[in-house]
């Protein structure tokens, strides 16, 4: 009976159900008197409940291709939520971003200015339009590289692309935690200084809408989108290194627009790629120590 039951559980659903426990203990022991937090509790159970459902509906039934698919992919749901929820637990948990100050000094001090600030002598509707289109286009790079992998029968592949990504990402969301840091558009001083905004077409107007809805004030240091997108990028030349090859410039561009458009500064992106190098590294390690499939 206990042999029928059983799910093999991959480096990406310790990740995923890691973090979500990592979060409900957030919920339940720190969060502030006032706040809605067995209301912020009932979700976390019933998302551990629907992820271990998956796990074990998709292990009980491995011919089935929609549950194959979802078996794989549930990890995007799982990143969406738990980006979104940030804006929430950030209050909740009563974080107060005291290290903006070391991070904005360090900026200062590396680079001898305010790189969000110096970059907007530079602003052009043309170029302020490219820059938002590298910000937008890094939003492609999960369906890109996974959709990819896995319709071209590489789903071993895939599966190992959201396990090195999830450790990243939700590492990356724990730092957020202990490194609490706003970025350069949320900060008073920075933004007495401000000589303009940038402005641009489609590309601007989407980029700010993006910004609205699932900006996360708070979420700057180091870089989740770069840490995430060198993974993205990694795995790509690894699998299929022609898509690989296209995504890396795009790569160079996102990590120079996050501190051009002011949402970061300049260390976040820079450190946001040392930690997806040592996540990329670590997740490897710990693939082959499990001995989980990472072929096709």
């Amino acid at each position: 009976m206990a042999k029928h039951f059983s799910c093999r559980l991959y480096l990406v659903d310790i990740n995923c159900l890691a973090y979500l426990l990592f979060s409900l203990i957030l919920v339940i022991f720190f969060h502030q008197k006032g706040t809605p937090w067995l209301s912020q509790a009932l979700i976390h159970f019933a998302w551990i409940a629907a992820v271990v459902i998956c796990l074990y509906l998709g292990s009980k039934y491995p011919e089935n291709k929609w549950l194959n698919f979802l078996r794989i992919f549930y990890p995007v749901a799982v990143l969406l939520f738990t980006w979104i929820e940030l804006k929430s637990l950030f209050p909740l948990t009563g974080i107060k971003f005291h290290a903006t100050s070391f991070i904005i000094r360090l900026d200062r001090l590396i680079f001898g200015l305010h790189p969000a600030i110096w970059f907007q002598q530079f602003y052009r509707p043309w170029l302020d339009e490219l820059m938002s289109f590298f910000y937008c286009v890094y939003y492609l790079f999960i369906p890109l590289v996974t959709l990819t992998l896995y319709f071209r029968g590489k789903k071993e592949a895939a599966r190992a692309s959201f396990s090195l990504a999830t450790l990243a990402y939700f590492s990356n969301f724990v730092l957020f935690f202990l490194i609490p840091v706003l970025g350069p558009d949320k900060v008073a001083t920075l933004q007495e200084m401000k000589q303009a905004d940038y402005s641009g077409y489609f590309f601007s107007w989407l980029n700010r809408s993006i910004q609205a809805k699932a900006g996360v004030a708070g979420a700057a240091f180091p870089s989740s989108h770069i840490a995430g997108a060198l993974i993205w990028v990694l795995m790509a030349l690894k699998y299929e290194r022609k898509l690989g090859y296209v995504l890396l410039p795009c790569l160079v561009g996102v990590c120079i627009s996050t501190v051009y458009l002011g949402y970061h500064h300049a260390v976040d992106p820079i450190c946001g790629l040392l930690w997806g190098a040592l996540c990329y590294w670590l997740g490897w390690k710990i693939l082959k120590a499990r001995s989980e499939p990472t072929h096709f």
